[in-house]
């Protein structure tokens, strides 16, 4: 199992231009052709979907029992302290880019059925691993093969949390497209941060431009070194947010002013968790926001850049089965004459999504523009339904643990074919640094996935679902 999972953490299968066969990049498309290649070596049947997604499947019969997982990852970003795509095994845990997300869950599942083709066991019908390339970007791969494939009487997805999910928020993201005041136009010219919409941003930087008002009075403020941020009225904004003055930092190129900021990345699911780099910066625009007012700068900051901007824009909500509502501001750069902000929002069954855009354009400067260009659906399974029951039992039998079913803000393929349900692969209370650095896994839960996963195929090729 860890050979294998060396093989594929070594892929770095993370989205990149389409080409031929090849709609989500080479890197996905190589990470596919290892999943169908090693397959076939188990002597599992294979196929594909156009490069979207790929299968392999054991036994025979009408009733399919389907297990979704992904081969892409979020991109690695910087500060790791093991290779991202080398996988490291130290102190007990596998280090690597995908381990908990979700090439581990996948290798697992491909030893656990193999074990079960060798044994002989008799089988009511046909397990089936499906694999995306997509779930990072919206799953356009999933909706491709509920559109083309076979769809399983019931799935399970690992690539969630143990005991079960029963509950996942709808996902909304927008492209907010805020025309720069003068401010901006007179002072700044570049502004860039974050990776991805569901990243957590742990960089930003902006540039201010030689010869501007704020830089002549930045620069009279201090020299043009880390001193800046310990000097009035920026040190005063810095320590009411709570910010660190070592993670910042600033240069001069060619006279003009370049200051940096760096955070912790995190998964837009628990945004808290993270410690986000825009946010950082638009605290400075917020300190000499006095000397230089800036209508845009002080909507962001005041409206966005807050772990209460759900409540202040007013579409913060919270409810029994799915939670409260959550942001993630996960991109924000200049480009054409507006400040692009990527905002990723995550919402309880409870929430009135169509008030969202209404209340966000109520919150910012005239002329945004609020384009959605991803939503994902809530997914609510009642807790007494076959599947939740079956692999609540699977969980118990194996473990020895509580049972109890939870919800997310995550999404995952569940949402995408009927009768799905996420079904680990993180345990309690483990932590796995899940789209940040150092991503990892504990060997021995690791090993343990392979026994609860062969336990949850056979329980629901036998179960009435």
């Amino acid at each position: 199992m860890l050979d294998d999972l060396k093989e594929i953490i070594a892929i770095d299968s993370v989205y990149s231009t389409p080409e031929k066969n090849a709609p989500f990049g080479k890197k996905a498309r190589q990470a596919l052709d290892w999943f169908l290649n090693k397959s076939k070596s188990y002597g599992f049947e294979t196929g594909e979907l156009d490069g979207y997604c790929g299968w392999a499947e054991i036994g025979s019969g009408e009733r399919l029992i389907g297990v979704l997982c992904h081969l892409d990852v979020v991109p690695a970003g910087d500060g790791w302290t093991y290779p991202p795509y080398s996988m490291t095994v130290d102190g007990g845990r596998i280090y690597g880019r995908g381990v908990a997300d979700d090439k581990g869950a996948l290798v697992a599942c491909m030893h656990a059925m193999k074990s079960i083709a060798d044994s002989g066991e008799k089988l009511n019908g046909r397990l089936r691993i499906i694999v995306g390339c997509n779930e990072e970007n919206g799953s356009a791969c999933m909706k491709h093969y509920a559109k083309y494939g076979e769809i399983p009487a019931a799935s399970i997805v690992p690539d969630a949390d143990f005991p079960i999910i029963n509950s996942e928020k709808g996902i909304i993201s927008y492209l907010v497209k805020i025309p720069l005041d003068g401010f901006f136009k007179e002072n700044i010219s570049a502004f860039s941060g974050g990776i991805k919409s569901n990243v957590v941003a742990d960089r930003a930087s902006m540039t201010i431009k030689k010869g501007s008002p704020l830089c002549a009075y930045l620069k009279k403020l201090s020299p043009t070194d880390e001193r800046l941020f310990k000097v009035s009225p920026i040190a005063e904004a810095l320590i009411t947010d709570g910010h660190d003055f070592k993670d910042f930092s600033i240069c001069d190129e060619n006279g003009n002013i370049v200051i940096e900021a760096a955070g912790i990345a995190g998964h837009a699911m628990d945004p808290e968790k993270g410690d986000n780099a825009i946010w950082k910066l638009f605290c400075i625009l917020n300190a000499v926001g006095k000397a230089f007012p800036s209508q845009v700068a002080e909507s962001v900051f005041e409206n966005v850049c807050s772990p209460m901007c759900c409540e202040k824009i007013g579409f913060g909500c919270c409810d029994e089965q799915s939670g409260d509502t959550t942001c993630n501001l996960g991109l924000a750069y200049i480009d054409n004459e507006c400040l692009t902000l990527d905002l990723n929002i995550r919402i309880p069954i409870s929430c009135d999504k169509n008030s969202i855009e209404k209340l966000l354009a109520k919150k910012l400067p005239e002329g945004t523009k609020i384009e959605e260009y991803m939503y994902s659906p809530n997914l609510f399974i009642d807790k007494n339904a076959p599947l939740v029951k079956t692999l609540l039992k699977v969980y118990a039998d194996c473990t020895g643990n509580d049972t109890y079913c939870l919800h997310t803000g995550g999404g995952t393929y569940a949402k995408e074919l009927p009768g799905a349900v996420a079904f680990g692969p993180t345990f309690p209370d483990t932590v796995t640094n899940l789209h940040n650095t150092d991503e990892s896994l504990p060997v021995a839960e690791f090993e343990k996935l392979f026994d609860i996963y062969r336990a949850a195929m056979l329980a629901l090729d036998k179960a009435a679902l």
